[in-house]
């Protein structure tokens, strides 16, 4: 038992979220690991696998290709600042074909025949210049007298501007040791003594055209330097760097990142190891818990799971697709990154894409697994649906389906026969022709008596919904007259009429008992009441002379009173919603029963401050019942009278429209009304939430009721704290009163 109660618990619904959660979690350790490897890729490529040390990698051979080309620069081809400043180091040539350059001067006659001095501030001709270009010349002349000279200021300066650069690169360098010397064997420059340089282990020499070890022990840490300005000269150069590197340079800071990044290759590699073996632990048990609440239990399925396997493959395969393309184009923008903070934008748009295409291929994998284990995989398939779909319509057991196949044998018979008719007629058989043509006739006849036929069971059919909506259920469908097209429609309609009748059935009988119940309750409440009230008037007569008692004998008398009221007030609605009362229609003046009912209330209103404000442009003539209209006008009142505003104005419009009286009523309510308006006329609902007023919540019902009894209507309008009723009543027509007397006589 215990086992097995374990074992259920992998099926409960924290442990799946738990499942999926730990999914997610170890698929980000697999992304980490990836961007990491990828970080590491970008600066040291395969080197941080294969290289032993930084020296073997290519970050460091372009690092010491370009402290070499700062020293040959600096001691080999300026050597000093006073040679730059002396000019020595300018190459003539080279500084009058950029002059030229940077002014679009080009090379032509006006260059062949001229030479700019050694001083860089005039022009001499030694040619032949055509008269056509003298103003040329002269331009020319112009330009080099007065733009030259400066040029020549900024080339110097541009050079003393590299030789400082350089200068300082090679200062901030502490692992970089180096010395120059001329054939001769004097010292032209370095930071270190020819002895320092070789006593290290990783030196090199370069010379014209040459670049070699300097050790005798073969070892070799750098091939193939090569510089234009070392093989111009005639010296030769001692490098060497420092092993092991010293802090303080740049050679030091990519000794300590590669050794972090060798470090860091076993971790990531442990790491994704340990994440990719807790992936695969967690997708096998959320494909073993899918759907299922215990095992070999019932399957259930998610939406996701109603689209077609081939169409989910191939929405899965897409957005893989897409995913690969986005995350390549993500990654190049990765590695060419140089602003760290784009790569770190790049960065969480790779990884969103990642998780989310996880996600994507979990939910497709879990879909299947709960299809595989409800063995409908291959039922929820495109090519499964299609066949069922055609193999439906040749069931009969739908309407399209008796339509598709009808009208496949009607264009099939058709076709024959006419074809028949044509074929024998061609070859001169007219007998056979006219055969065909026979047969083509009555098989037309036969569609038609058949279609004919089919029309007249939908007909039925039509007759029985109109019977059905006029509310006649007792109406019998005939199925034996409906053709087979239509059969299973008939059955449709016939179960909505026996529905129908039986839920108009058990609402009747509900309302029915529900009144019965209210009425029979009422009148069990009535008999003890009675007893009550009488009792409570003998002790109003009895001379009590302890006040307390007495004042609880007040409370009782009105309590009791205001029981019988509600009581009243019950029966009476249960009566007007059932239709139990009758109406006696009559010719009613709207206006003075209106009047009337104030007066009555009169006492009351004028309590309450209320000042009435009557409007009644024309006689209106309604036809109602007396009583019924009366008790509407007096619940209408007590209802102003109970929740409308102190000292404030009602305001009663009384008018015809499309044959109708109507009787509008509006006062401003005391209280918010912060309630839909359209419950007001619910049984025991009430204006006053906090129930602080008397009432029983029953007035707006029963207006209600009585009011749709006459066959007129009662609403609601609520704007703000505006508060109005309308009661609609049909007019009184003099054309019937006519009619009656002319029955009387």
């Amino acid at each position: 038992m215990a086992t097995k109660s374990k074992k259920s618990k992998a099926y409960l619904l924290r442990w799946k979220v738990i499942g999926v959660l730990l999914f997610f979690i170890f698929a980000s350790g697999i992304f980490f690991c990836g961007i990491m490897a990828m970080n590491i890729s970008k600066v040291w490529s395969s080197d941080a696998i294969n290289a032993d040390s930084v020296y073997e990698t290519d970050e460091f051979r372009l690092a010491f290709d370009e402290i070499l080309d700062h020293m040959v620069l600096a001691e080999v081809h300026y050597q000093s600042q006073e040679r730059i400043e002396a000019g020595e180091t300018v190459d003539r040539e080279e500084m009058l074909s950029s002059f030229r350059r940077y002014y679009n001067v080009t090379d032509g006659i006006i260059t062949g025949n001229t030479r700019v001095n050694d001083t860089f501030d005039g022009l001499e001709i030694y040619g032949n210049i055509p008269e056509g270009m003298q103003d040329n010349l002269l331009e020319y002349q112009e330009l080099v007298e007065s733009r030259l000279p400066s040029y020549y200021r900024m080339y110097i300066q541009r050079q003393l501007d590299e030789y400082k650069s350089s200068t300082r690169y090679l200062e901030d360098t502490e692992n970089f040791l180096y010395y120059i010397e001329d054939e001769a064997g004097n010292i032209i420059g370095g930071n270190a003594s020819i002895g320092e340089v070789t006593a290290e282990q990783r030196t090199l020499v370069l010379s014209a055209g040459l670049s070699s070890n300097h050790l005798g022990n073969g070892s070799t840490f750098y091939n193939g330097y090569e510089n234009p300005i070392l093989e111009g000269s005639s010296y030769q150069c001692f490098c060497a760097i420092r092993d092991p590197l010293l802090p303080g340079d740049g050679f030091y800071d990519m000794g300590q990142d590669f050794s972090y990044a060798k470090a860091s290759m076993p971790i990531l590699f442990g790491v994704f190891s340990l994440a990719m073996v807790g992936l695969i632990v967690c997708l096998i048990h959320l494909i073993r818990v899918a759907g299922q609440k215990e095992k070999g239990g019932e399957v259930t399925f998610l939406l996701v799971d109603r689209i077609y396997n081939e169409i989910h493959f191939l929405l899965v395969f897409l957005a893989g697709f897409l995913s690969i393309n986005l995350a390549g184009i993500l990654i190049v923008l990765i590695m060419n990154g140089t602003v760290t903070f784009w790569n770190y934008v790049f960065g969480t748009m790779l990884g969103a894409l990642y998780l989310a295409s996880a996600g994507i291929g979990l939910s497709y994998v879990l879909s299947v697994a709960r299809q595989v284990k409800n063995r409908s995989f291959f039922r929820n398939t495109w090519i499964a649906a299609s066949i069922r779909r055609m193999s439906a319509l040749f069931t009969g057991k739908t309407f399209r389906g008796w339509m598709v196949i009808v009208m496949m044998f009607y264009g099939l018979g058709n076709c024959v026969l006419m074809g028949g008719m044509i074929v024998s007629y061609s070859y001169g058989s007219l007998r056979e022709a006219a055969l065909f043509g026979l047969g083509l006739l009555v098989f037309n006849l036969l569609c038609m008596y058949l279609f004919l036929r089919a029309l007249r069971s939908l007909k039925e059919i039509m007759i029985s919904a109109k019977e059905n909506s006029k509310g006649n259920f007792s109406y019998q469908l005939n199925l034996d007259r409906i053709s087979p097209s239509f059969l299973n429609f008939a059955k449709d309609v016939a179960n909505i009429q026996e529905g129908l009748k039986n839920a108009v059935d058990d609402a009747v009988k509900g309302e029915r008992m529900k009144a019965e119940l209210i009425t029979n309750v009422s009148h069990d409440l009535k008999t003890p009441l009675t007893s009550i009230i009488s009792y409570v008037d003998l002790l109003k007569q009895e001379k009590l002379e302890n006040e307390t008692a007495s004042a609880y004998v007040d409370i009782l008398h009105e309590k009791s009173y205001r029981l019988k009221q509600l009581i009243e007030d019950l029966i009476e609605a249960s009566k007007a919603s059932s239709g139990n009362l009758s109406v006696q229609k009559m010719r009613v003046d709207y206006k003075q029963l209106t009047l009337q009912a104030m007066g009555e209330m009169e006492d009351k209103t004028e309590a309450a401050g209320l000042t009435f404000k009557v409007s009644c442009p024309e006689p209106v003539y309604i036809d109602a019942d007396g009583g019924h209209m009366w008790r509407i006008l007096e619940n209408l009142l007590s209802n102003i009278v109970k929740y409308a505003m102190p000292n404030s104005r009602v305001y009663i419009d009384i008018l015809k429209m499309d044959n109708n009286g109507l009787l509008i009523i509006k006062n401003m309510s005391a209280a918010p009304i912060d309630f839909d308006e359209t419950r007001l006329t619910d049984r025991f609902v009430r204006g006053d939430a906090s129930r602080t007023t008397e009432g029983s919540g029953l007035g707006l019902s029963i207006t209600q009721s009585l009011t749709e009894l006459q066959g007129g209507s009662f609403g609601i309008q609520v704007d703000g704290d505006l508060f109005k009723t309308i009661v609609s009543i049909p007019l009184y027509m003099e054309e019937t009163e006519a009619d009656e007397e002319e029955m009387e006589e």
